[in-house]
């Protein structure tokens, strides 16, 4: 008979629950800006109002949530009510004719299927912790599931968009939220958090480091958003190529997120991890610039090892750096970083849609490179800042 509480069996509950999750968002991310435009005729600055909406109400929610979890509440339960804000999410998204239709769905709904992603983060780094496992580690090999059904999951998207329309293609993450959700409930034993001392226990100020990450990591989703988000669109709408080319270029991204994520676990202990990032960044800024340039499928595609190399590096140790800083907040870190990042797409897709409805989807690939560059200076200045403290911290992170 299995031990469903063993080490082993739990890592890989936690492995597929992370990978279905991220499959039921490839559904529905990837293509929402081809569906506000395509099927709901909104204008392209449009997509700021959206994304806006959702980003705002989801770092409310999210922010609650994981503050509930650090305050004990059961991490399993609040994961599996995110799991059905998926489901009724794409389920609404399916019966939306309307722009307004997405900007309701945005602000009742999509906060709490976006907080998914906050929790299952805290819910990892608790696990790792219980679990006496390298949280660096684990982390990575864990967001290694996401960009594996990734590879997939995006293609799958933007192709059942182009055959069978936008209502099945919501159908299908609907059905996959509801298969994580009985998924977990059936087999996900969540993890006891650590007692900590009362001293630590009432500490509820974050470290200025956890802050200033947010800001780092603010600035280079800009850039990662504002190229997603502008990509499919600068593929199918400005270079008249088929609807299911985005889709291979983020799979192909995913593909070689894999082993960069797993890779970078071992270049952090030996160069430590702000540095690595900084690497990642650097790859970013040579991707923006080359993909600013090139017009065809084959250079687009070769491009993407540049991305991979940047987005696996960047969310392999982004969470875990701010979680380092934040020893006794793991939630309130885990949120931070994710509502960092669903800001950065706030203002990276809401400036998008106003370039691109005025000088063209290609010129927001100059946003996309600018933004990554503000975060390349700041994530210097940081490791400048803090190389005195840094290596402690990464040593106590192992």
């Amino acid at each position: 008979m299995i031990d469903l509480t063993s080490t082993r069996v739990q890592n890989g509950v936690l492995f597929a629950t992370n990978s279905i999750t991220a499959l039921a968002f490839a559904f529905v991310l990837p293509v929402m800006s081809l569906f506000l435009v395509v099927r709901l005729n909104a204008e392209p600055a449009y997509l700021g109002i959206y994304t806006t909406v959702s980003s705002f109400m989801t770092v409310i929610v999210s922010q609650k949530l994981t503050g509930l979890v650090d305050r004990g509440v059961s991490s399993k339960k609040l994961f599996m009510f995110s799991l059905s804000a998926i489901a009724v999410a794409a389920v609404c998204f399916s019966l939306a004719s309307e722009f307004w239709h997405a900007i309701v769905i945005a602000c009742l709904v999509m906060p709490f299927a976006s907080s998914s992603i906050p929790l299952i983060l805290t819910i990892i780094r608790n696990y790792a912790d219980n679990s006496g496992q390298d949280s660096t580690k684990l982390n990575s090999q864990m967001r290694s599931s996401v960009s594996l059904l990734w590879i997939v999951g995006p293609p799958l998207a933007f192709l059942s968009v182009e055959h069978l329309g936008f209502t099945t293609n919501y159908y299908l993450a609907t059905f996959l939220a509801l298969l994580v959700f009985c998924f977990v409930g059936l087999l996900f034993k969540a993890p006891q958090p650590i007692a900590k001392p009362i001293r630590e226990q009432s500490s509820n100020t974050l470290p200025t480091k956890i802050w200033l990450l947010a800001g780092i990591v603010l600035l280079a989703n800009i850039g990662n958003s504002t190229y997603i988000n502008a990509m499919p669109l600068l593929i199918t709408q400005e270079l008249g190529m088929p609807t299911s080319y985005p889709g291979y270029l983020l799979g192909l991204t995913a593909a070689v997120e894999i082993p960069i994520m797993l890779l970078s676990v071992n270049w952090a202990r030996r160069w430590g991890k702000e540095s690595v990032l900084r690497v990642g960044f650097i790859s970013a800024a040579f991707f923006y610039i080359a993909m600013y340039y090139c017009d065809s499928m084959p250079s687009f595609l070769a491009l993407q090892l540049f991305n991979g190399v940047y987005f696996g590096i960047f969310v392999g140790l982004g969470v875990t750096i701010m979680q380092d800083y934040a020893p006794n907040n793991i939630g309130k870190a885990s949120a931070i970083y994710t509502n960092a990042m669903l800001v950065g797409t706030m203002i990276g897709t809401s400036t998008m849609g106003v370039i691109s409805q005025y000088l063209g989807y290609r010129s927001t690939l100059l946003l996309s490179l600018a933004a990554i560059t503000c975060a390349l200076i700041a994530l210097t200045m940081f490791i400048k800042a803090y190389q005195e403290s840094t290596p402690t911290v990464q040593k106590e992170a192992h």
